[in-house]
């Protein structure tokens, strides 16, 4: 076959003098058929190409050049359908990216609200002394709140900032794996079309002695491939662990916010249960009082009822006693009548005296009543007003109902639209 090849070619042929190896009696080196490494390969392949001769009459430099073309078509193929891996596992990981960071600016959001309402909630609770609020669990523990509310929030806007970090690595990382692919493309194109070259065809390049492309070394461009590959690697891996410690984080801070909330509820039931408790010991108080104070008044009345009718009693009797008096002579003696109207005289006077002592002590004691009415009635107002001001607080914070299980939520969201989600990934890196 190959001699039919050398006659239809016309070719002129080369003076070339064939001679046999020189024997060798050494046993070693007629047993021992090792495999050509890959830089005499190489070597070969440059030599060839630095002949600029036509060699395809040479069965055995012809079948090495298609081996070697077909084994690196086969490698280069293969390193394209690891960067294409890699470059899908990337658009994923991205995408898993831009969705945590989705659940996170939600979660800002809905902290932005939840310090907002602490913030109103404070307000209002500012309206009391500050000696109430000084002894007030209520107020430290809404304070609490909203420190750590504050704190995570930084903590969680500086995450973010790494997040965005790692998806422009990351899409840094797939631009090039995609201008790598790319390249490799061309050149299996280019191999190929090498391999399915006609002998008869003629050639577009320019002549060997013109054309001096600039190349790079075979484990330079190996190193290449291996690098990229790991640093993608290395990126996802490292993505993928930020993302694991990124929810555990906001799980500690959801669970975080949880417990204090409850603190701040727990203590806000308390205070309310306590004032109500003492507004209604207070609204008794203020209605004995009043009672006390209404039969005290009652009492006066009668009293002075009393001391009227006993001052017209004296006053009769001693009317009677003067009439009698003006007896003549001898008949104005100390008679039983006289005497009888003398003691009434005496008793009425006596009696009349208790009675206004007695009046005199029950004004004082109305008086003290009404000290003491005026001392509940200002404490009333007072945890009134307090209470008003925690059940105030108490209806805005039970306004703020958080979003519950919202990494769940978005995660649901994101598989029902799957294929939108990988079809906008590919826009997002073109």
């Amino acid at each position: 076959m190959w001699a039919q090849c050398v006659l239809k070619d016309n070719r002129p042929c080369l003076n070339v003098r064939f001679s046999m190896p020189v024997l060798s009696s050494n046993k070693i080196l007629v047993s021992s058929n090792r495999p050509k490494s890959k830089e005499t390969n190489r070597l070969e392949d440059e030599i060839v190409y630095n002949l600029g001769e036509d060699i395809s009459w040479m069965p055995s430099a012809t079948r090495s050049t298609m081996r070697y073309l077909s084994s690196r078509h086969r490698e280069v193929s293969q390193w394209q359908a690891q960067f294409s891996e890699i470059m899908r596992q990337l658009e994923r990981e991205v995408t898993a990216l831009e969705q945590l960071k989705d659940i996170v600016d939600s979660f800002l959001q809905e902290m932005q609200l939840c310090l907002q309402l602490l913030s109103d909630c404070i307000s209002v609770v500012n309206s009391l002394s500050p000696a109430v609020l000084s002894q007030d669990p209520v107020y430290a523990e809404l304070r609490k709140e909203e420190r750590l509310t504050n704190d995570s929030g930084e903590i969680l806007r500086a995450q973010v900032c790494i997040l965005l970090s790692k998806i422009s690595s990351l899409k840094n990382i797939h631009s090039q794996l995609g201008t790598d692919l790319h390249n490799k493309g061309e050149a299996t194109k280019f191999t190929m079309k090498c391999m399915t070259l006609e002998l008869n065809t003629p050639s577009s390049c320019p002549p060997v002695g013109q054309y001096k492309p600039h190349h790079v070394g075979y484990d330079t461009w190996l190193s290449h491939c291996k690098d990229l590959k790991t640093a993608a690697n290395i990126l996802m891996k490292d993505s993928s662990s930020f993302r694991g410690n990124l929810r555990f984080s906001m799980a500690n801070i959801k669970n975080t916010q949880k417990r204090q909330r409850r603190r701040t509820d727990e203590a806000l039931r308390k205070k309310i249960h306590e004032l109500t408790k003492n507004q209604e010991m207070l609204l008794l108080e203020r209605k004995q009082i009043s009672d006390d104070i209404s039969d005290q008044t009652k009492e006066i009345q009668k009293l002075k009822c009393e001391i009227r009718s006993c001052d017209t009693k004296l006053h009769h009797a001693s009317h009677r006693l003067d009439i009698l008096n003006q007896r003549p002579g001898y008949e104005l003696c100390r008679d039983l009548p006289h005497i009888s109207l003398t003691l009434e005289n005496y008793d009425l006077v006596k009696i009349g005296a208790g009675l206004r002592s007695t009046l005199k002590l029950s004004h004082q004691n109305l008086e003290l009543q009404h000290k003491h009415l005026m001392i509940v009635e200002e404490k009333l107002a007072k945890k009134t007003h307090i209470l008003e001001v925690e059940q105030k607080c108490q209806s805005l914070l039970q306004t703020f109902q958080p979003a519950h299980d919202t990494v769940v939520v978005l995660a649901n969201k994101a598989k029902l639209h799957k294929t939108t989600s990988s079809s906008s990934c590919h826009e997002c890196f073109q």
